[in-house]
């Protein structure tokens, strides 16, 4: 696995004090790519943006230091910045939920021939937060979350855990939870990551345990 920091945030656009990791947490750029994503939070004065953004392409891009922090999470609960600090973000490269009329697909909410998206997709068969057709996350981009992952979890001695349930936002069960979390799982107004996202791959090759909802809170 090869980590690229050709996308690298200067030392004032994060929060370089590093920090003691339990969590990761999986999301999707809704974006072109990582270089337009990067761009953007180059733009903003936040200090917006995750450690990790993968490419298509399967390319790891580290923004900044895994044990350093940034916001990413946007919650509203609880005092600001208390799990971003605490977690590691991963951003996916990939248009994300889609809209469809008349038999054509168009990207980030707005129906324009310049949206117009003809990648593969992903059908959920029924509408999920108000989309049914979602882009399809590359086998290259899986691959190397999966390895990147992996890797991070050694690193920082994470629980190699994730909740059963992986569609349900419920913030007040995970704002404790120690392993693997996706963005939508504590915000229900998130669709990263989608239900066409490689959950099986992701187990086996990171010997995830599969955790009980009820029992998620405070679990280590």
């Amino acid at each position: 696995m090869i980590i690229s920091t050709d996308l690298r945030l200067p030392s004032t656009e994060y929060f370089n004090a590093p920090q003691k990791k339990d969590l990761i947490v999986l999301h999707h750029t809704v974006g072109g790519s990582a270089k337009s994503t990067f761009a953007y939070w180059r733009t903003d004065p936040e200090h917006i943006g995750t450690a990790y953004i993968v490419e298509r392409d399967g390319t790891i891009f580290e923004v900044f230091p895994p044990e350093c922090w940034a916001y990413h999470l946007g919650l509203k609960i609880g005092p600001k910045g208390v799990m971003d600090k605490r977690s590691i973000g991963i951003e996916i490269a990939s248009e994300g939920a889609l809209l469809e009329r008349g038999g054509k697909y168009y990207a980030f909410g707005r129906m324009a021939e310049q949206t117009q998206f003809a990648g593969p997709r992903f059908d959920n068969k029924t509408v999920w937060r108000d989309y049914r057709y979602f882009a399809e996350y590359t086998p290259q981009a899986i691959d190397s979350v999966c390895q990147l992952v992996d890797k991070l979890l050694t690193q920082f001695s994470i629980a190699r855990q994730t909740p059963a349930s992986r569609l349900d936002c419920n913030l007040a069960g995970y704002r404790n939870y120690k392993g693997v979390l996706t963005h939508c799982q504590l915000r229900a107004d998130k669709t990263d990551c989608h239900p066409g996202f490689a959950w099986d791959q992701l187990i086996a090759s990171c010997k995830l345990k599969v955790t009980d909802a009820a029992k998620a809170a405070g679990t280590s």
